[in-house]
């Protein structure tokens, strides 16, 4: 099965929820400081954690970065993900501060509650934060199968639309957003097409896929031998 990660991106919809704010100096004085895709990606993930956070406080700790399988997916290993942070802490982009008291390490973007919180650490000011936090983690966002069809297939008819609800259930999401993508690449756009290539993955297994491509150098008899007119 292709991995999420090798997946290309099919546009922003208009229904996204949600933004993430970036200060203005993000770009002129932080992406200069950023040595490594493992920073930015950090950085960026703790921008938007902050912005789902609900508590009147706002930091990171450790835990909250481990937990999240997604953000693990992109930064390779614990080692790694350590790397990124304690580069940030050096470069002056995120704040650290440790409790030992609590047996914990606080991490805070270096803004002005941030600054504030690190200060209150120090001066032994801080109040233990008891306020119950909700685990925030990232999601992929499932592919809407109804949304894939209207915009490479065309109108969704009542019949449609009982089709594709069983086909959702049926196969997975890769699986479909895939088989769109390889029917709009050879001009058959029509669902009968692509119920063929997701049988035949389901009966044969995706790994027989590049096998019948690279056998069949004729577009035409490519085209047949999914439909099973051959």
């Amino acid at each position: 099965m292709t991995s999420a990660k090798n997946q290309p991106f099919h546009g922003f919809s208009e229904d996204h929820q949600g933004v993430v704010r970036l200060p203005v100096r993000f770009f002129g004085d932080v992406l200069p400081l950023i040595e490594d895709l493992n920073q930015l990606r950090l950085l960026l993930y703790m921008f938007w954690h902050i912005e789902q956070q609900e508590t009147k406080i706002r930091y990171f700790r450790w835990v909250d970065f481990v937990s999240d399988t997604l953000l693990c997916e992109m930064i390779i290993g614990e080692e790694a993900l350590i790397n990124a942070l304690e580069s940030l802490v050096s470069c002056g982009v995120v704040l650290k501060a440790d409790l030992p008291w609590m047996n914990e390490t606080y991490y805070f973007i270096n803004g002005p509650q941030g600054r504030a919180a690190v200060s209150a650490i120090e001066n032994g000011e801080w109040q233990s934060v008891n306020q119950e936090r909700k685990p925030i983690q990232l999601t992929r966002q499932k592919p809407n199968i109804f949304k894939m069809y209207e915009e490479n297939i065309g109108p969704i008819t009542p019949l449609m639309a009982d089709v594709l609800k069983q086909d959702e259930l049926t196969y997975p999401d890769v699986w479909i957003s895939d088989a769109i993508e390889i029917a709009v690449t050879r001009n058959a756009r029509n669902w009968k097409y692509i119920q063929a290539i997701l049988n035949r993955w389901q009966s044969e297994g995706r790994g027989h896929e590049q096998n019948r491509r690279d056998n069949s150098q004729d577009p035409e008899s490519y085209r047949k031998s999914w439909l099973g007119d051959e």
